[in-house]
């Protein structure tokens, strides 16, 4: 591994002995890892709980909810922490290192979980099995998001690994949806064949950060400001500093908002979605690895295309396109019942993708210029802090989504199963679930466009504000 780390004056001379494209691939594979980790719980997690462990779908949602909000308050925590760490391999890679081996063990754990023959056992062990791979999801994002806005002083560049973060996220959400689901429909929805696929999405997980990290070695990276002295400061207050330091930031405030509707419209409308094509449609998984296989295959089609769109029109515009594409086609649910045709499913499914990637690459791109603007106007280095904060309302969302779904379900009457198939469902109950894949995602976008209307940061502000930095220095 490299040396310690240096400080941000020295960032530009440091890539002569990183490539570039090393960087961009290392940037690739984390979002991949925790994206194919991520995934298999989003959209499996739920109904593994329900239709085959018995877990009410309330008690399920719960678990979800706090299991979140634990990894959404560790976030902050794990920022700040790496951005004050000193090691031989600097301040980010050994938590990156460290996720890669949590969120493997935590699949493993959660979809092999053995039959205890008491609910509340197993409602035990499913809650310590998605601990430890939220705390291992945490690991991986956070330390790589910072890293992404330490690689350079170029915001052009900045999106074009923002643009190569997605590629990775796109494929890390095939392999860990489209490719479990595939595999589930050859091999039923049996326990055995939810542990394979646990299996094998964490070996690509543990192998995809393995190598992220040896790409990344010698990457541009500031060192954190030497301190004379020792000051003990209580963690609470700690945190309640980075509450009041993120909230100060206009721009940041503002993209933080709009993230949270967004991520709990998509947390509920992935989710909703395994089980709308069960009892919904009355299709097999196979239909539901089609419809993800192809929204990431638009995912990754369509980059390159948001990246000059958004060069030339603007992020917020792209920004704001994207998501009200994406509110049309959860919506279009509605229209769509049993013997539904297999080529409307596949347009969805390609225009969700679509969608998808113009949203994750605004999002985090937009994210990012406010980090750096941070920096820029304060000479403070406090890119881990942000970052566990926009994980922090990514959790907090996710979180209020499942425990909404799941409370929504158990109100309406949906009934759990111990045997892997989905229970016969009433009415109430099919409605529920036709309303969290359309209704409630779409209302959720439409609230993100309108807090993105309030966001006034452009790529101008903050490239002139970087000249401006480097005068000074």
């Amino acid at each position: 591994m490299s040396g310690p780390a240096v400080g941000i004056s020295q960032a530009a001379s440091q890539t002569g002995n990183a490539s570039r494209w090393a960087i961009r691939l290392g940037s690739a594979l984390i979002p991949l890892a925790h994206a194919a980790g991520q995934n298999l719980v989003t959209v499996l997690g739920l109904r593994f709980m329900t239709d085959s462990l018995a877990i009410s779908a309330g008690a399920a949602g719960a678990i979800f909810a706090f299991v979140k909000i634990y990894d959404g308050f560790a976030d902050p925590a794990v920022g700040a922490w790496s951005d004050r760490a000193k090691t031989p391999w600097g301040r980010r890679l050994p938590f990156l290192f460290a996720g890669g081996v949590a969120m493997p063990l935590g699949l493993a754990l959660l979809f092999g979980a053995p039959s205890f023959g008491s609910i509340l056992l197993a409602q035990l062990f499913v809650t310590i099995a998605l601990v430890i791979h939220a705390t291992g999801y945490t690991l991986l994002t956070i330390p790589g998001f910072a890293m992404l806005v330490e690689s350079s002083a170029d915001p052009r560049e900045r999106t074009r690994l923002m643009g190569w973060r997605t590629y990775g996220n796109a494929v890390g959400t095939m392999l860990g949806s489209t490719l479990p689901t595939w595999i589930l429909s050859q091999t039923g929805p049996t326990r055995s064949g939810h542990l394979l696929i646990a299996l094998i999405v964490s070996a690509v997980v543990f192998v995809a950060t393995a190598l992220a990290v040896r790409l990344l070695a010698k990457a541009p990276r500031t060192a954190p400001p030497e301190r004379t002295g020792v000051v003990r400061v209580n963690p609470f207050v700690a945190l309640w500093r980075q509450v009041l330091l993120a909230w100060k930031n206009v721009p940041f405030r503002i993209l933080a908002i709009a993230h949270v509707f967004l991520l709990f419209g998509t947390a509920i409308g992935s989710a909703a979605l395994a089980f709308f094509t069960r009892i919904g449609l009355e299709q097999k998984d196979n239909v539901l690895g089609t419809y993800f296989m192809l929204a990431t295959a638009a995912m990754l089609v369509s980059m390159t295309g948001w990246v000059w769109l958004s060069n030339r029109v603007g992020k917020k515009a792209c920004y704001i396109g994207a998501l009200a594409l994406y509110a049309i086609v959860q919506a279009s649910w509605l229209l769509a019942g049993p013997g539904e045709a297999m080529l409307l499913i596949s347009a969805r499914g390609a225009l969700s993708g679509l969608a998808g990637a113009g949203m994750i690459l605004c999002a985090y791109s937009l994210l990012s210029d406010a980090v750096r603007y941070d920096y820029v106007t304060s000479g403070e280095r406090r890119e881990g802090a942000f970052a566990g904060f926009t994980t922090l309302f990514d959790k907090l969302s996710s979180a209020a989504a499942l425990a909404v779904m799941g409370a929504f379900l158990s109100a309406m009457g949906y009934v759990p199963s111990a045997s892997g198939q989905a229970a016969e469902q009433g009415a109430d109950a099919k409605l529920a679930v036709l309303l969290c894949v359309s209704v409630i995602p779409a209302a959720a976008m439409i609230a993100a466009i309108v807090t993105m209307l309030f966001y006034r940061l452009d790529a101008a502000t903050v490239e002139a504000a970087e000249k401006q930095q480097a005068l000074s220095e």
